[in-house]
């Protein structure tokens, strides 16, 4: 192996962690002359920033950049400039890899003439592996347009016929695969040479919007079911924060909304492939999702939640969307909010949800 790597990891307010992140980058075991580690200190209050600059003392492979906080996006999208790899990883800070990872997957993109590596990886809580998460591919590598018809709707959602078949009952019907950064390796000539860069508007959904984008200017994308990277959960972390916001996920999904509209037109100029059914039918799932998240919200009144809905349903893509898709056959339970939401009777949907809520009945895909 002979090619440079860079490790991007952005970092905020993470100091109980990002000492192991640090570690665990520079204990890869790939020549020392290989490897950068970039670690983008997000305008931390906590210390993360001066932990980071004594790995920097210690190790000329280490750079840190101080910033002020302006977001993962903001911080990957400086880490991109600031690297001089071949290849590029991008692990979070408070979490933490398999010390051949890089030499692996390095050697599987090379070998492959690989534009990009998706590999798997573990939920790790409590010191402990929760669950082996590897990826769901049929094919070891995917070529050509066959990138963003097999591997990019797999990222960026679930199409109307994934609903369909969850209403039927069939086992996995909504699974898609984490678009988390960690998980793939990427080559930065790639992103140079397509300008590509992180959305700031974001607030959730970047990963998924940059892999989508990314991997459809690939010519050639591998995957391997081997495991490298632990994810390791937190009650304080800002996704785990996000999912108990209804407001600021309904302000993340609308955004999300957008940015998908760009990405769709990106991708169809690039290779004239219309990805819209791709996440059509993740779309309707956020409609029937966001009335059970916000009819549940007691810290405004039900009138200002309901109109607070109405801003996502009202959506003319969000109409659109819940127009064109059609309820099969299957559960009539779980078919009663998509067929409420067809027939336009939003009112009713959002105060049924609310006395589902009230006898504490929880909304699982």
């Amino acid at each position: 192996m002979d090619s440079k790597i860079s490790i991007i990891i952005p970092a905020y307010n993470i100091a109980g962690f990002i000492g192991r992140s640090i570690e665990c980058a520079l204990t890869q075991d790939v020549p020392r002359e290989l490897l950068e580690v970039i670690v983008v200190d997000d305008g931390s209050t906590d210390g993360t920033g001066d932990i980071a600059d004594e790995y920097r003392k210690k190790d000329s492979r280490v750079h840190v950049i101080h910033k002020a906080n302006g977001g993962v996006s903001a911080a990957r999208n400086d880490g991109v400039k600031a690297a001089t790899g071949e290849f590029i990883f991008f692990f979070d800070g408070d979490d933490f890899e398999e010390s051949y990872t890089c030499r692996e997957v390095v050697e599987i993109a090379e070998s492959q003439a690989a534009d990009a590596v998706i590999y798997g990886y573990s939920r790790y809580e409590d010191e402990e592996i929760k669950e082996i998460c590897a990826p769901h591919f049929s094919e070891e590598l995917y070529v050509g347009q066959d990138i963003v018809k097999k591997v990019v709707p797999a990222f960026v959602g679930l199409s109307n016929k994934d609903i369909n078949n969850w209403l039927r009952g069939e086992k996995d019907a909504l699974y898609v695969e984490n678009p988390a950064l960690w998980r793939i390796l990427v080559r930065r000539s790639v992103i140079l040479q397509n300008d590509l860069k992180f959305d700031t508007t974001l607030k959730v959904g970047e990963d998924t919007v940059f892999i989508s984008d990314y991997l459809s200017c690939c010519k050639r994308a591998a995957v391997t079911q081997k495991c490298y990277y632990y994810l390791v959960t937190r009650s304080t972390s800002a996704i785990y924060r996000y999912e108990r916001e209804p407001f600021s996920k309904l302000d993340g999904k609308k955004k999300l909304n957008d940015a998908r509209e760009k990405l769709t037109e990106r991708i169809q100029s690039r290779t004239g492939i219309d990805i819209t059914e791709y996440f059509a039918g993740t779309i309707v799932m956020s409609a029937v999702e966001m009335a059970f998240k916000l009819s549940a919200n007691g810290e405004k009144s039900y009138s200002e939640r309901y109109r607070a809905y109405r801003t996502y349903i009202d959506d003319p893509r969000v109409q659109k969307a819940v127009k064109n898709f059609r309820p099969g056959r299957g559960s009539l339970v779980k078919k009663i909010p998509f067929m409420m939401m067809k027939s336009g009777t939003y009112g009713l949907l959002f105060f049924a949800t609310s006395l589902l809520n009230a006898v504490h009945y929880e909304f699982k895909r």
